[in-house]
């Protein structure tokens, strides 16, 4: 098939998928909405009940796995229709700097020793900051580890809503600080290989490329392939703990903790 003809393929089923994900987002809401009119029934006081909701969400189940077997369908239409991916005009200095880098002699003379030293300087820099970044995240994910496992960090027994906003207050900032430095590395490093390009470029010149072992991890690493297997494997794992899950039943389990969040931290009902 031609690449018009793939493109086609892929056009109408993103808006069928498209379509049935509304239908789906529709239905959700339609019986969330009727299941709020009609209130309590019975002797329960509650809105929202594990068997209400059971029940209504039945009545929308076939929807719901012919959208969820749709998504799995878009992953092999978009394997077997495949199509050139566009060139984007930005172009990743730090991709480029390590084209260049693949071309810089071992040993430089005088002349250039200049521009060698400032590579290797802000290379320096670089692995200083993302090894504080990491042990920062280390320190984070300690931190939370050791808070979760003891019982003295949770005094709120009687409300659930306490300990979750408890945990989120001494856990978060961790995450968030994280975030923020490595943001900040990210746009330095940017802005360190432009800066390095130039010099790169000067040692680069007249030198025939070296494949050097980081490259070919890039190379493998950001290969169409790898990045489907890695996919495929997360789902296949994703799923394998569903369905364990389910045949051991704590579906029933997972679902009233849904529900005592709806009830208790979120207020409906």
């Amino acid at each position: 098939m031609n690449e018009k003809t793939n493109k086609t393929v892929r056009l109408y089923y993103g808006i069928a998928l498209g379509v049935m994900t509304a239908i789906v987002g529709a239905l959700f809401i339609w019986q969330v909405l009727d299941n709020y009119f009609t209130g309590p029934v019975g002797d329960n006081k509650f809105t929202f009940t594990q068997e209400g909701l059971s029940e209504r969400f039945f009545h929308i189940s076939p929807a719901f796995w012919i959208w969820a077997v749709m998504i799995v369908g878009g992953f092999i239409v978009w394997e077997v229709f495949p199509v050139k991916p566009k060139k984007s005009p930005y172009k990743d200095p730090r991709y480029s700097l390590m084209r260049l880098k693949k071309r810089m002699p071992v040993n430089v003379g005088e002349e250039l020793a200049e521009s060698y030293g400032f590579i290797k300087r802000e290379e320096k820099i670089l692995k200083i900051l993302w090894l504080c970044c990491s042990s920062v995240a280390l320190a984070g994910i300690v931190y939370s580890i050791v808070y979760l496992a003891l019982p003295s960090s949770f005094t709120f027994s009687d409300n659930a809503t306490k300990e979750v906003l408890q945990a989120a207050k001494n856990i978060l900032p961790w995450f968030f600080s994280v975030f923020v430095f490595a943001s900040a590395i990210s746009v330095y490093e940017g802005i360190s290989a432009k800066k390095q390009i130039e010099h790169a470029k000067k040692l680069a010149s007249g030198n025939k490329p070296v494949q050097l072992v980081h490259g070919k991890i890039y190379e493998i690493l950001n290969h169409k392939y790898f990045k489907l297997g890695i996919q495929v494997c997360v789902g296949c794992v994703a799923f394998s703990f569903i369905i364990a899950g389910a045949c051991n039943g704590n579906v029933s389990g997972i679902f009233d903790k849904a529900v005592t969040i709806c009830l208790e931290c979120i207020g409906l009902g």
